[in-house]
């Protein structure tokens, strides 16, 4: 059994292909949002008379969630475009459209997982709250261009074994491509 299914996995479908991949995308996706609400400290809101404020310290925390969704997707990115190129490379313009829709998926997973783990929308807990309570602020991005780091990156990575050396195994030529 667990032979079939390596034989599956390593299977030269396009089918195949898009399946290992877009699966393999939207799982480091998930990874990486659980990675992400890990590290960040949210910013907190404290509840005043006239609504809500929020400190200096607090306010340079605001650009956490972005940073660290941006540090994490580039190496995550890099990594998956490297290791999905170098392992899936059989037809390169399937596998170089398939890089970029995994990132996005992966980037959207990793935005939705990491919104769901982290503290809510504090508008509604401030509305309820007595003055001086502190609320954290909900875990998102607030830069959509940050979102772009997914695909940036896997396709750096990708880019990074079509141009290797063909010693290594090239995948523009058949007879030498991995797996």
């Amino acid at each position: 059994m667990p032979g079939g299914y390596v034989r599956f996995l390593r299977g030269r479908g396009a089918a195949t292909d898009t399946a290992v991949i877009l699966v393999g995308f939207l799982v480091t996706g998930v990874v990486c949002g659980v990675v992400w609400w890990l590290l960040v400290d949210p910013a907190e809101f404290t509840k005043t008379r006239d609504g809500s404020v929020m400190g200096e310290v607090d306010l340079t925390k605001r650009f956490a969630p972005d940073g660290w969704y941006a540090v994490i997707a580039l190496v995550a990115g890099f990594l998956a475009g490297l290791v999905v190129t170098w392992r899936r490379a059989r037809d390169l313009r399937l596998t170089t459209v398939l890089v970029v829709v995994g990132s996005l998926v992966a980037a959207a997973a990793m935005a939705a997982v990491g919104a769901a783990l982290g503290p809510g929308d504090p508008d509604p807990v401030l509305a309820s709250a007595t003055r001086g309570t502190t609320v954290p602020a909900d875990l998102s991005v607030s830069a959509g261009v940050t979102y772009l780091m997914w695909p940036i990156a896997a396709l750096a990575g990708a880019l990074m074994v079509l141009w290797s050396s063909p010693g290594v195994g090239d995948p523009l030529n058949p007879e030498q491509a991995p797996g």
